[in-house]
């Protein structure tokens, strides 16, 4: 319900201390990438009021809020994942069937003749 209200009054007048109040609702709500683009406006300085120190000062509390609620992240993870990519991928290549060359079948006879037809 605050969300739609802090939106509706975002709409009407935009000001960095109502974007403060929706940003720190969807931070509540576990909206956390909804909630860094609004905090990353008022940052740049893109809402009336963003120049105001004790809005600059709110808006890096919730953005340093939001970053610890944000699961952290370890290279070690990003390999799991592509390991589980990489194991996706050869399952569909199994699925697809054994690699087939492209040429034709008379060729293929021929080729294992040639090793016999150069001695």
């Amino acid at each position: 319900m605050a969300e739609v209200v802090y939106r509706k009054a975002q709409m009407i007048d935009p000001d960095c201390n109502k974007a403060c109040n929706l940003g720190l609702c969807l931070i509540r709500q576990a909206r956390y990438d909804e909630a860094q683009l609004i905090i990353d406006d008022i940052l740049k300085g893109e809402l009336p009021g963003s120049n105001d120190i004790k809005s600059r000062q709110r808006a890096k509390d919730l953005l340093e809020e939001l970053k610890s609620l944000l699961p952290q992240s370890h290279p070690l993870d990003l390999l799991v994942l592509d390991d589980e990519f990489i194991k996706g991928l050869e399952q569909l290549m199994n699925e697809w069937g054994p690699v087939r060359t492209k040429r034709l079948p008379i060729f293929e006879e021929i080729s294992s003749c040639r090793d016999q037809l150069a001695c």
